[in-house]
């Protein structure tokens, strides 16, 4: 079946029906078609442009005016106006752009750098060819615009838009040596980072960097950022189901974490940098409760909890704080039922229970109308001591068919200490932040059984039977 009977209906082209050969040639034809149509909506744009039509139909620009009627999205629409206006300055490369050869990405890689080429050569003078450009065997090194356009027009045909960007680079290189104009791409001064939580309360990050930084951040992020395949429990290798930008997103939350972890930025407000969160116990409880449903001794007992006073604020004497349900106010009455960070805000109480299993704790107790009293001392949650026998445990990430380093994961609390669990190796388990998340959510049991090992239980979706299951590091390797 030929592309233009296709054309001609597309919605009822039964893609199923073609043969191999009929495959392989229509999808490289209707690609150059699409090509071609981007070729002609540029100049028609272009003419819509020059009549002042969107002024005429009420837009602010050209752009909002394609951008609303065609309800494309805003960059491409500003991607299109940009290169009707310049390419009627580049008839050579609007001819290959009409013939299907190259794509939009490709003429915006020449565009931009004949841009940056006119800045870097305005300062020196550059003899025009004598005889003109011979645009089938250009000169690129010669430094005029004509050579290089037409070289850069030459290997369009051949490279994708990433391959054509870096033969552009190697050329603007090629300029710079001669030039004291500061490369955009070596540039540190036009370096931007942009974290801004939005209304829906995730945080928002865009950032531009100069190659050199970029390349630290690249280089930071690969080894942490490749596919994770784990096993299931037979055995059975299990691909990594994260995407590539989800594993990077993971990438740099494990630099995040190790940096903070190790405490190596400035002091601020007189501590070491960390994630702080606040929250009424009595939420934190709540929360814990769907994965601590049995009571036992610890940090919290009945309606009080064991301290040691570091810096009191208020009338509290002794050891222990035996009227904790005198001085707590009403329910009704306390200010926060949720949990909040500095920078976030308002954040989920189930978060609070996750971060809360490996942690540094501060007490910290107030009167019936919310004002502090006093300040328990702060302690540690999993000693470094505690969380080596715990690495020499689990080796990592328990969870099964998982088995992530132990340098990425956070000492689960199986019983929550904040509904008295200890915080002993009887009580632990080592969990990557994912399924961390999972076991917080109730999706799945864990238990340390008589063998001193945690044993993970699948809900009845998993597992009608719901059988438990051995940690990563124990799994049985069958037929082995």
């Amino acid at each position: 079946m030929k592309l233009d009977a296709m054309l001609t209906d597309p919605a009822r082209v039964e893609a199923w029906r073609l043969d191999e050969t009929e495959l392989a040639s229509a999808v490289p034809e209707l690609v150059q078609d699409i090509r071609r149509r981007d070729a002609l909506l540029v100049r028609l744009v272009h003419e819509a442009d020059q009549r002042c039509l969107p002024e005429h139909a009420g837009a602010a620009d050209t752009t909002s005016w394609l951008a609303g009627a065609t309800r494309m999205h805003r960059a491409r629409a500003a991607q299109i106006v940009r290169l009707s206006r310049e390419l009627p300055l580049h008839p050579q490369i609007a001819d290959v752009l009409n013939t299907g050869r190259i794509e939009l990405a490709h003429v915006q890689v020449i565009v931009n750098f004949l841009d940056r080429l006119a800045k870097l050569t305005k300062d020196f003078h550059v003899d025009p060819a004598p005889d003109g450009t011979d645009w089938e065997h250009p000169d690129p090194n010669s430094g005029r615009a004509d050579d290089c356009e037409a070289y850069l027009l030459i290997a369009a045909q051949v490279d994708d838009p990433t391959q054509l960007r870096d033969r552009a680079r190697e050329l603007e290189i090629i300029f710079e040596r001669d030039n004291d104009l500061p490369s955009d791409a070596e540039n540190p001064e036009l370096n931007e980072f942009h974290a801004s939580a939005t209304l829906g309360g995730r945080v928002h990050v865009t950032g531009t960097f100069d190659a050199e930084t970029g390349e630290a951040l690249q280089t930071a992020l690969s080894g942490l950022s490749k596919p994770h395949p784990s096993t299931d429990e037979h055995g059975h290798p299990i691909r990594d189901p994260r995407s590539a930008a989800k594993r990077r997103a993971d990438a740099l939350e494990q630099i995040i974490r190790g940096h903070l972890d190790n405490a190596r930025g400035p002091m601020e407000g007189g501590e070491r940098p960390h994630v702080t969160v606040t929250i009424d116990i009595d939420a934190l409880r709540d929360a814990a409760s769907a994965t601590a449903p049995t009571p036992a001794t610890g940090a919290w007992s009945g309606n009080c909890w064991d301290y040691h006073r570091d810096n009191a604020t208020g009338p509290v004497g002794g050891e222990r704080y035996d009227g904790c349900s005198d001085v707590r106010p009403p329910r009704h009455y306390r200010r926060r039922r949720h949990a909040t960070m500095p920078w976030a805000g308002p954040v989920s109480a189930a978060i609070a229970a996750r971060i809360s299993c490996d942690a540094q704790v501060t007490p910290v107790f107030v009167d019936r109308g919310g004002n502090p009293l006093d300040v328990g001392r702060t302690t540690r949650i999993i000693s470094p001591k505690l969380r080596k026998a715990l690495v020499a445990r689990d080796c990592g990430c328990a969870f099964p068919g998982c088995g992530r380093p132990a340098a990425w994961t956070d000492a689960h609390h199986v019983q929550h200490w904040s509904k008295g669990g200890p915080t002993a190796l009887s009580n632990l388990v080592l969990l990557c932040k994912k399924h961390h998340t999972i076991i917080h959510r109730n999706h799945w049991a864990v238990q340390i059984e008589s063998d001193g090992f945690p044993w993970f239980t699948p809900p009845a979706w998993v597992d009608p039977l719901r059988r438990p299951r051995p940690a990563h590091n124990r799994r049985v390797i069958h037929g082995v």
